[in-house]
This record gives structure tokens, sequence and C-alpha cells, in this order.
């Protein structure tokens, strides 16, 4: 088991090795804790996360379940399972890897999300980037603002979609190239740094675009090392500090480097710095 930090540590997302406990057919997925334990592996992992941090926020985060399905009715009976065991679960996560044309429509994204919140949890858009051929047409680019308006569409609409991250925010850094050869140009930004207004455009008309009722969002936008988390309706509370109480000294978990940081370098006793990226080094 790993607890993933996702938004700077507002929200903890729960996920077997970081990848997903099920098939795509709904069904549990082999592994060592699933072919040990059975399926109550999965509220054990709930319960005890939620022991080591009563304030976090728990999220069951997956891919493949962003509109109605096999795999997402086995996403919410995993809902179900950890609740019937009394562990705390606050939500989903869905991570919504999409592709340019095959985004799901707003509605189908909508109906889905309010089938999870029918659970009593919160949801959230986690990963998303929507990928196309490259180098990426006109056309190509056209739909894929189309898509993104329909997933941040989707979750403004639901009142318990806490918000959505995307998976960066630039081609640059997208991880998209390494895995589906000749696909890439999937986020706002693109590998020149450079916004692609359309796309851009369309997210903010999203947002902004629901019908009165649901909750407003912020005004401003959080850039973090691996993903761009755009305006949320849920979080309020502050990140957590990088300092100890031992001057100059990083805590666990906090930002020990990285191009263009300037804060305290040093770990606290027990960890070290690691980097994660040229832009990122944490404390582990």
């Amino acid at each position: 088991m790993k607890v993933c930090a996702l938004c700077q540590g507002f929200t903890l997302t729960l996920r077997s090795f970081c990848a997903s406990a099920l098939n795509e057919d709904g069904t549990y997925r082999s592994n060592v804790f699933y072919d040990t334990i059975g399926p109550a592996y999965i509220p054990i992992a709930f319960a005890a996360a939620a022991a080591a941090d009563s304030g976090a926020k728990l999220y069951y985060n997956d891919y493949n379940i962003e509109s109605a399905g096999a795999k997402s009715t086995g996403a919410q009976n995993i809902v179900k399972l950890v609740k019937q065991y009394g562990a705390k679960i606050d939500g989903v996560g869905m991570q919504a890897h999409f592709i340019v044309g095959s985004t799901p429509s707003q509605a189908a994204q909508t109906a889905n999300m309010n089938a999870f919140v029918a659970l009593g949890v919160d949801v959230a858009i986690t990963e998303l980037d929507i990928r196309t051929t490259t180098p990426a047409t006109a056309a190509a680019v056209t739909q894929q603002a189309k898509d993104y308006a329909a997933t941040v569409g989707a979750c403004k609409a639901v009142t318990r979609c806490v918000g959505f991250t995307i998976w960066d925010y630039t081609d640059k850094y997208s991880w998209i190239p390494s895995v589906f050869s000749g696909q890439g140009a999937a986020l706002p930004w693109d590998e020149n740094l450079k916004k692609k207004d359309g796309v851009y455009n369309a997210i903010l008309s999203a947002w902004g675009s629901a019908a009165s009722g649901t909750a407003t969002a912020t005004a401003s936008a959080t850039v973090a090392p691996s993903s761009v988390v755009v305006p949320t309706k849920a979080i309020t509370s502050a990140p957590p500090a990088v300092t100890s109480s031992a001057a100059g000294t990083v805590a666990k978990w906090g930002q020990c480097g990285g191009n263009e940081y300037t804060g305290p370098t040093a770990c606290v006793s027990g960890t070290t710095c690691q980097k994660q990226n040229e832009w990122y080094s944490q404390c582990l």
C-alpha cells in the first residue's frame, strides 16, 4: 500500500501499488494483499491510513471509472465495502487520462459522478489529460478544447466534485509520449510552455458556466511541481508547513530542493533529500 499526496497535501489518495485494485471488468486484481487477505485488504488499508492521520482525506483513486460500466460499478462496490467495514473513506478520484474525440460526454461523466456521490462520498478528477496523435492538427486541438470542457463542466455540475487536477500542465513534462508512441499534446501548455488559448479558455469557460446553486470556484490556480490544480470548491486549509521546529530544517514530506527553490535544504533526522524531478526534491 502507498498513500500518495495529491493537491500539495490537501488530499490523500489511497491506491493499491499506486495502481488499480480492479480489473477492467470490475473484478478484483490479483496482488499479494488480495491473494492473501481477500477484498478486506482495502478497508483494512483505509482504516490504517485513518489511524495514522485522522484528519487526512482518504480517496480511492482509479482509472477508467469516469463513465458508467463494469469498472465504475466495481469502484462503487469498493466504496460500499469500506463503509460496511466501518472504515473511513472520503471520496473517489477519477484519473481521467482521455483521448481526443473519445472522452465521455459531460452528461455521462456527470451521471457517473453522481452515482458515487449517492454513496455519501466526494469525487474529484485527479489526473486529467487528453492526448492526441502528434503533431496535433487544428481539428484535434478544437476537439480537445471541447473534451476538456466536458470533463471540467461535469465536475462543476456535481456539487460534491471538489475539483480537478491536470496531470502536469505542459507537454514538455508529460508522461504520455514515453508510454504511448506518437501521442501527446495533451495539456493546456505546449512543450515550449506556451499557453494553448483555445484549450485554456475552454477550461475556464466550463468552470464558470455552472447553473446557479452550485458552489463558487475560487479565483486562483496553484502550480505544483507535477500538476496544475485548477480552482476547486472544497479546499480551504493551508498547505502543511515545510519546516520543522528546528530552524532551517525541512520536515518529512517537505520540499528541500529543485530549480529556482530558495528554501532550506537540510532534512529532519531520519529523512534525506531525494530528487523527484528537476523542479522538486522532497525529504523522504
